[in-house]
């Protein structure tokens, strides 16, 4: 494994998302993305240790000392019969995480189910209030496993909702999986993105049920498959945070340490990145 030097992992800031090591806990996730130079990380607010409050201030503890902030909170998921209030309520994990971002998606794990963003809009919009309210900015992130299936549709979503906190997150997997790429983003208004997730893979999966498997489980490190990363990041507006989602349950299984994974995703990601910048 070609490593980084301890020089170049001070190169482009990156992330590090907490599905790349979901199953582990709260202290070892944060002793990762630490191990691997990540600036920021993405905490669920539905994982167990984020709701155990000794565990929770250790980890903020330990993240102001490394000086590592939480870019954003994962784990809202939103249905047409969604209450906003309860959404809402999450909200007071954001706080205490000191997160400025709150991650929606309509996740509709059923194929055969009509994707339909209009049916979560009304719900959509009521959160951005309740956020607004507590000085939240809200991201929809667009993927074929849900009622916002593609950026096309995220688009069409967040100018139709005109919410002054409301944006765009990028996943680079769902982005191919949508069949769109770096020609898609160029036409939009680039300004409609508000964080970048970065993970790679083959261009195209087998299927739906591959690609979900994939998706949640089995991703390629960036760099280490074929789809455009380089142009996507390139295309993102300045100042967006770009972190690395990328679950690797083959060196899970493997016994490869949550540290050394994250080194090799972090890794990965900062060369994605350095590359990225000829481009611009």
């Amino acid at each position: 494994m070609n490593r980084l030097s301890v020089h170049e992992r001070h190169g482009p800031s990156v992330g590090l998302e907490h599905l790349s090591l979901r199953e582990e806990p709260l202290p070892v996730f944060v002793g990762a993305a630490a191990a691997g130079g990540a600036a920021t990380i993405c905490l669920s607010v539905t994982h167990p240790g984020v709701h155990d409050r000794r565990e929770l201030r250790e980890a903020l503890t330990r993240l102001d000392a490394l000086n590592i902030s939480v870019a954003m909170g994962d784990g809202f998921l939103v249905s047409p019969k969604s209450d906003p209030d309860s959404l809402g309520r999450r909200l007071d994990v954001l706080a205490e995480l000191g997160a400025p971002l709150a991650n929606v998606c309509a996740f509709e794990p059923d194929p055969a189910v009509q994707r339909d963003p209009d049916r979560i809009q009304d719900v959509l919009g009521e959160f951005c209030q309740v956020a607004r309210a507590a000085q939240v900015n809200v991201l929809i992130e667009f993927t074929p496993l849900s009622h916002v299936p593609s950026l096309a549709a995220a688009v069409r979503l967040v100018e139709q909702l005109d919410q002054p906190n409301l944006k765009i997150l990028v996943d680079t997997l769902h982005l191919a999986r949508a069949g769109e790429g770096p020609d898609d983003i160029r036409r939009m208004d680039q300004q409609l993105i508000g964080y970048c997730q970065l993970s790679d893979g083959p261009r195209a999966s087998e299927g739906f049920a591959a690609y979900l498997d994939e998706a949640v489980h089995e991703r390629a490190i960036p760099g280490h498959g074929e789809l455009a990363l380089e142009e996507v990041v390139s295309l993102m507006p300045p100042q967006t945070t770009v972190s690395a989602e990328v679950p690797l349950r083959s060196l899970k299984q493997a016994g490869v340490p949550p540290e050394e994974r994250a080194r090799r995703i972090l890794d990965g990601t900062r060369r994605v990145l350095a590359r990225a910048r000829f481009r611009q």
